[in-house]
């Protein structure tokens, strides 16, 4: 099983890592779903992470809200995009949709183009229309997209009560792609999660 932890800042890397997480996500601005976190946050957590062989994924959004980014705002992530680079993250957890919540497939090719490292597309997968999530998985297979990060499409439901929802699209991505299920998961969730779900791979801020 690998766990990782969602961290907001630096203040609780060392514990988490004491604890035996396997990756964190480096994020801002929880309360709003995230946002780009600062450089001085990435590098110190890389520096005392990559000592400990734990790895470290950065979420690149540049501001709360909706996923439909102008070229402004694209622009701004492609600049993150190469600072992350440079500080060695081990994966960039993103994603960017359209008006009409299918994935905005111009924006993720601008923002993939950089990336030196892993992408992972996060929970804005859950807003997909139920009907066009299979032939998003397939744009992001397509795209070269690592993992996919999500809940699913009940935001006020447990990872347990989404679990129907979640192995059926785990069982038609067949392997290509891995998946990671988050939100509201603590770690005395685990035991039953990892047996109701097709994953071995867990994130949340309160689960080592």
């Amino acid at each position: 099983m690998l766990i990782e932890f969602c961290a907001e800042n630096f203040t609780f890397i060392e514990e988490a890592i004491n604890r035996g997480v396997d990756r964190i996500e480096l994020c801002d601005h929880l309360s709003c779903g995230g946002t780009t976190p600062s450089y001085g946050v990435v590098k110190k957590t890389v520096q005392v992470a990559h000592t400990h062989n734990v790895q470290v994924v950065t979420m690149v959004r540049p501001r709360s809200g909706d996923f439909c980014y102008t070229e402004d705002e694209l622009a701004i992530m492609i600049e993150d995009i190469q600072q992350l680079n440079r500080l060695d993250v081990d994966g960039l957890v993103m994603g960017a949709l359209t008006k009409n919540n299918q994935i905005d497939l111009d924006a993720m090719k601008q923002l993939m183009r950089v990336a030196q490292s892993d992408v992972i597309f996060h929970m804005a997968f859950d807003l997909i229309n139920a009907e066009d999530k299979k032939d998003a998985i397939d744009q992001c297979i397509a795209l070269g997209v690592k993992r996919i990060l999500l809940h699913g499409s009940q935001p006020d439901c447990s990872v347990l009560d989404n679990k129907d929802e979640i192995n059926d699209l785990i069982d038609y991505a067949n392997g290509a792609l891995e998946f990671i299920v988050g939100k509201g998961i603590k770690k005395s969730d685990l035991a039953v999660l990892k047996d109701a779900v097709n994953t071995d791979q867990f994130h949340g801020t309160k689960i080592y």
